[in-house]
Formats: C-alpha cells, structure tokens, sequence
C-alpha cells in the first residue's frame, strides 16, 4: 500500500517536469540564419579563343543522375547509370560515366572550354531539441541544429575547331 502512495504522490511531479520541460526558455530561440548562407552560387572557369577560328560546342551537363549531351553526341543525348532496384553504386557509376565521355570528347579533339559550377539552397530547417539529463530532470538541456538542402549541377563546355 505504501508504494502505491508513494507512485501516487510522485506522478503530480513527473507532469509538471514534463511539461516544463516543453516550453522554451526565451534564449534558447535560434538567430536568423546568415544571408550568405542562402545566396546562390555560381562558379565559371573559362578560356580565351583564338581570333578568326570558328568552333563548334558540345556541352556535357551532369543532373539529377542524368547526363545530359547537346548536342547529341554520338546518337546520345543522355546517359544514366543503370536502373535497378537497389543500385548503391549509382554515384560511382555516374562519376565513371562522365569521366568516359570527358575522355572520348578529349581523344576526338575537342577542347574543354569552360566548366560551370552553381549551387542553389532549396530549404532551410531549424529545430531546438531538448533532453533531460539523468541527474536533474528539472534542467533540461536544448540544442539547436541548422540544415540547409542545397541543389547543385555541374557543366561542361568543350569546342572543337571547325575545319572549312
């Protein structure tokens, strides 16, 4: 019977700390995150031409998985890893793919031009959790995490002079 007391004398106690332990105190709020941080980036490494040549374009785009070629090369205009179900090589695949055709572009003349890097934050999630550590209930301790998803693509320019 005692112990049935006593559990009964502590749960009004187990509530109120939980529910303290719900709201925030007004520091632990978190700052604004840097406009920096949520600024697009563009990056473009280029090269000079030569007066009076004439050249023609290919441009290799690298997408979501895909690689993109425009014009197509080669009959192909996109190249992808392969489909399965459960593919856990796919980013090395696609890394090999490119790298291949960089190389045929290279072994067939063409000129790498430009290489034309962006990146744009697509969300932006801020969270404070709270865990209440073992050896004072009534304190909890609140951590605040950022993360920012960003979208980025890769591409590249290669010319070839165009022989009259």
């Amino acid at each position: 019977m005692r112990h049935w007391l006593l559990f009964a004398a502590l749960l009004p106690c187990q509530l109120a700390v939980a529910q303290a332990g719900a709201t925030l105190p007004p520091h632990t709020i978190l700052p604004a995150l840097p406009v920096a941080s949520l600024q697009p980036t563009n990056s473009t490494t280029a090269v000079r031409s030569a007066a009076g040549v004439r050249y023609q374009y290919q441009l290799v785009h690298l997408d979501n998985r895909i690689i993109w070629l425009a014009p197509a090369w080669r009959g192909q205009t996109k190249r992808e890893a392969s489909r399965r179900l459960f593919n856990s090589n796919e980013v090395g695949e696609l890394d090999g793919l490119l790298l291949k055709i960089i190389n045929e572009l290279s072994a067939d003349g063409w000129e790498l031009l430009e290489i034309q890097a962006s990146t744009m934050p697509v969300e932006a999630t801020q969270k404070i959790e709270t865990e209440l550590p073992f050896n004072d209930p009534t304190r909890p301790v609140y951590k605040g995490t950022t993360s920012i998803v960003t979208s980025s693509e890769t591409r590249y320019l290669f010319r070839k002079a165009v022989v009259n």
